[in-house]
């Protein structure tokens, strides 16, 4: 049986038609369009709604500050989630699902430190310096977190 683009002619017909189209786009096309371009952030935005700073916990903030010997930090994005302590003494943390990785300590200014998360997941950093700073974590995958101050 013959293919209905055996002719180059009518090949070129076909794609004439296809460009020139029937007329205006369809207004349900469009706002699907529009609805399916909206999605490419999802990844980001789902990692804003799933992260987690006690500094911003309401029931912490009812506290006195003083009170408060560590920081609490939680990174979720693409099935690995980052779990930090920052203390005056240090950082501490866990990679779950636990999984040996490369954990370094990146500041403005480049990397600060750098340790090995062990099988469990567990690392532990030494005190960062003031300012903003972020993990990276490279492992099976690797992942980065937001900016956070200390």
């Amino acid at each position: 049986m013959p293919h209905a683009w055996d002719s180059d002619e009518r090949l070129l017909e076909d794609l004439r038609d296809a460009v020139t189209g029937p007329g205006p786009v369809p207004p349900e096309y469009l706002e699907a369009g529009r609805a399916a371009f909206a999605w490419r952030t999802i990844d980001a935005d789902l990692l804003l709604l799933t992260s987690y700073d006690s500094v911003l916990d309401p029931e912490l903030a009812s506290r006195a500050r003083s009170a408060l010997a560590a920081r609490q930090l939680v990174f979720d994005a693409d099935g690995v989630s980052v779990q930090v302590e920052v203390t005056a003494a240090g950082i501490a943390g866990q990679l779950v699902p636990p999984a040996p990785a490369r954990v370094r300590l990146l500041t403005a200014t480049g990397s600060a430190e750098e340790t090995e998360a062990d099988e469990l997941g567990f690392f532990v950093l030494g005190t960062p310096p003031p300012g903003p700073v972020r993990l990276r974590c490279a492992g099976t995958s690797t992942f980065v977190t937001d900016w956070f101050l200390v």
